[in-house]
């Protein structure tokens, strides 16, 4: 659930991209990304910080109907921590943060 910005400077391979702008895009935009996906598929989603991911997240459960949405707990910033220490990532290219 990152903006276009975010995503152009880093992602995780395999990655859907919502390209947007602005957060509040993101609602029409996972409408059209989930519209022929089973309810009982999982969704992963993943955002900078880890905000983003829980307003979708509900977003996707409570209007969209999914019944397994997971997210990346604390966003990329958690999970660059947590790379670091594993020396291992699957996350290609820089984590931009707005608010450093």
């Amino acid at each position: 659930v990152r903006n276009t910005y975010e995503s152009d400077a880093g992602s995780f391979a395999g990655a859907t991209p919502l390209n947007t702008s602005t957060f509040v895009e993101s609602w029409p935009r996972l409408d059209e990304a989930l519209a022929d996906v089973s309810r009982d598929e999982p969704v992963h989603m993943f955002c900078t910080g880890g905000v983003r991911c829980v307003k979708a997240g509900a977003y996707v459960k409570q209007k969209l109907g999914f019944t397994d949405v997971r997210r990346l707990e604390h966003g990329v910033v958690a999970y660059e921590r947590w790379a670091a220490g594993s020396g291992e990532s699957r996350f290609e290219g820089e984590n931009f943060v707005f608010d450093k």
